[in-house]
């Protein structure tokens, strides 16, 4: 007697609550996520200790945040003040992002994209910023002189030691500032493709997945180089604005949220966590990366803090009126 003949020989009930444990348990392997009810339902300590200190750590950021606002707000003047902010508040929104990631897990996706989102709206702020220290792209044009700009920086530097130097004009100041406005509109619609098929079909999202990943990193590789371009740029001008500093406190949005989360996220695999589900190694896996997610946050808000130590406009404007009065 075959399995088919047993099943056909069993109780109508029998086979109903059959069927139901294999529709279940195949739910089961098609989602890695709990739902927030099997979640807190089979909560375990290592899960609670995990929640309170990513508590603890987004509290933490958020102080340092308000304590570097605190001092732009008296530092610095409207046209400086606003995208300074907004470059020090990318910050504790990734560590929110991590801290929802881990008392939701299903929102791991969408928490994930946020984290993106942070550095595709920080190119064109940051780009905005560096023109701002400058008054605006016409006066650097003035400034400069007509002074050659060199290509060939990071990410391109092996790949453009031909390109010649380039003198800035408008024309080229505007293929620049299209290279970063790119990544918002670019990388969000794929971000924005890519969370409703997580959510509404997740195994046609694992087919097209792959697809989507040269886009992403070709639009990111053309935000950076911009940057990195513009940056040197203004150097020249600025040095004393640490411009390098703050262009790598935002280039390690993409390296912490972005390329160690998918280094860690294999690596992890050889490492034996969790049970079965809904507490499972996947739920204990992004746990941890999120945990240093945020650890690394506060390391880097520290740094930020320190990078917009300068310019103090407020006192610098303040010196130069009490000249012209003494000149008067």
């Amino acid at each position: 007697m075959n399995a088919t003949e047993d099943y056909i020989l069993m109780d109508p009930t029998e086979q109903i609550s059959q069927t139901l444990d294999l529709q279940q348990n195949d739910t089961h392997n098609q989602r890695t996520h709990p739902t927030v009810e099997e979640y807190y339902e089979n909560m375990t300590a290592f899960l609670s200790l995990a929640i309170f200190i990513a508590s603890l750590l987004t509290i933490l950021n958020i102080c340092i945040f308000s304590t570097t606002v605190s001092r732009l707000r008296r530092h610095l003047n409207t046209p400086l003040l606003r995208p300074s902010i907004i470059m020090v508040g990318l910050y504790p929104i990734i560590s929110l992002a991590a801290l929802v990631t881990i008392l939701v897990p299903y929102s791991w996706f969408a928490c994930h994209t946020v984290m993106h989102v942070m550095f595709m709206v920080g190119g064109p702020v940051f780009r905005t910023l560096l023109f701002r220290y400058v008054s605006s792209e016409q006066n650097y044009v003035k400034e400069t002189g007509g002074e050659a700009v060199q290509l060939n920086t990071p990410p391109c530097c092996c790949c453009c030691l031909c390109l010649p130097l380039v003198i800035p004009t408008k024309a080229k100041l505007c293929i620049s500032r299209y290279m970063v406005w790119q990544m918002p509109f670019w990388q969000g619609s794929i971000m924005l493709v890519m969370n409703i098929l997580y959510y509404r079909d997740i195994q046609l999202y694992h087919q097209v997945m792959y697809f989507f990943i040269p886009f992403i990193v070709c639009s990111i590789v053309l935000g950076v180089w911009s940057l990195q371009i513009t940056v040197r740029a203004i150097t020249k001008l600025r040095g004393d604005y640490q411009l390098r500093k703050k262009m790598f406190c935002l280039q390690l949005v993409v390296m912490l949220c972005k390329l160690q989360y998918l280094v860690l996220y294999d690596q992890l695999d050889g490492i034996k966590m969790g049970g079965e589900y809904p507490i499972n190694h996947t739920i204990y896996k992004q746990t941890i990366i999120n945990i240093l997610i945020l650890v690394e946050m506060v390391l880097v808000s520290m740094m930020v803090q320190s990078a917009y130590r300068t310019p103090i406009q407020v006192q610098i404007d303040e010196v130069n009126k009490e000249k012209e009065v003494t000149r008067i």
